[in-house]
């Protein structure tokens, strides 16, 4: 036997005790997604993914898993749009002189299903990505911490990298930007770098106040936990003067799946998903999560669904948010996903947890 194969072995066993009881299928909640009620919109959410390809990614490397089981979620239960949470290139943004490797490293590679590359993209990839049936979804990226570190990172995220992904898209590299989808599900993207202060919560209420909605989303990089106080005062204050309610915020920066209840509709839920290439909750008081629903170590994504209101159910219109998480290695995609968490929430900004382990 191959010094491989005796790794693939050892990684199986491994994952194989580390999952347990697999408790509620996120295959079935992809499944769901498809089932008699067809949502009107739908999305994947994932961040912190961008880093540098070790030995055996196949084995061992976390966003080939997670990249793996996104496009497997679509493909089930096809969706409109893929958001990157930021902290795309690690660990200090893109350099010009090692642009079109790290795009295919990075972007191209893991997520072959949500990709439109160029021509010159698609000849590096080869045999790499297949072709896909059916349209690909749009690709809305926002900027994390460590994009930021490089001088001339940003440029090359906003403006080199759509040259060969030409579905790459990045609403906000300074200010709040709305990118509307099907639906009426409207995404505000925020760049989460300081400062926070008046002029900031003014133009996030602006954003807010514009977007078509009724379903109004935040995303950024940073989440409005314990750690961030000022952060989630300004999306209070926005939410306030706007007179909106903002249904969801969806983050990464922590690096694991966490669900927090908001308070006062801004946000309703906050669902973070820096889980996208490896789990480390970090320690630092900037992550500290005092109120957390959910707090997960693990690798996965975040899927979104919009549903109308139904006939003759008479269910009322909603978002469900699936927090799912994903085994170690794409060696063990066979195993599905799990579904640790899924929440529904109204227009009026009720909500309530629908899953298993539901409260």
């Amino acid at each position: 036997m191959s010094f491989a194969s005796k790794v693939a072995l050892v990684v199986l066993g491994a994952g194989l005790a580390g999952l347990g009881s697999p408790g509620c299928s996120g295959d079935e909640a992809e499944r769901s997604a498809s089932g008699s009620v067809r949502p009107t919109v739908s999305l994947l959410a994932v961040g912190d993914t961008g880093s540098p390809r070790g030995a055996l990614p196949f084995l061992f490397d976390g966003q080939i898993a997670v990249g793996a089981a996104m496009q497997r979620a679509h493909r089930v239960s096809p969706v409109d749009a893929v958001v990157l949470l930021g902290d795309n290139f690690y660990p200090d943004g893109l350099h010009a002189d090692e642009l079109v490797p790290r795009i295919l490293e990075n972007v191209a590679r893991p997520y072959c299903a949500f990709v439109e590359p160029s021509a010159e993209l698609a000849s590096r990839l080869g045999g790499d990505c297949p072709p896909v049936a059916g349209p690909v979804p749009r690709l809305l990226v926002a900027l994390g911490n460590h994009d930021l570190k490089t001088p001339g990172s940003i440029e090359l995220e906003r403006d080199a990298v759509p040259r060969h992904v030409l579905n790459w898209e990045l609403p906000a590299p300074s200010s709040p930007a709305v990118r509307e989808l099907p639906g009426g599900l409207s995404l505000v993207f925020l760049d989460t770098e300081w400062p926070w202060g008046g002029a900031e919560v003014a133009e996030l209420a602006g954003a807010l106040e514009a977007a078509r909605g009724p379903w109004r989303v935040i995303v950024g990089h940073r989440p409005p936990i314990t750690g961030h106080p000022k952060l989630s005062k300004m999306i209070e204050r926005a939410s306030r003067q706007s007179g909106r309610i903002v249904h969801a915020y969806l983050a990464g920066h922590v690096h694991g799946l966490v669900a927090v209840r908001g308070r006062q509709n801004a946000p309703v839920l906050t669902v973070v998903a820096g889980s996208g290439s490896e789990v480390d909750l970090q320690s630092a008081p900037e992550y500290r999560i005092d109120d957390g629903d959910v707090v997960a170590a693990k690798l996965g994504f975040v899927r979104l669904d919009g549903f109308a209101d139904a006939e003759p159910t008479g269910e009322p219109a909603h978002l469900r948010i699936s927090l799912l998480a994903v085994p170690p290695s794409a060696a063990l995609a066979s195993l599905g996903t799990s579904e640790i968490a899924r929440y529904e929430i109204l227009l009026d900004g009720s909500l309530r947890r629908t899953d298993a382990r539901q409260e």
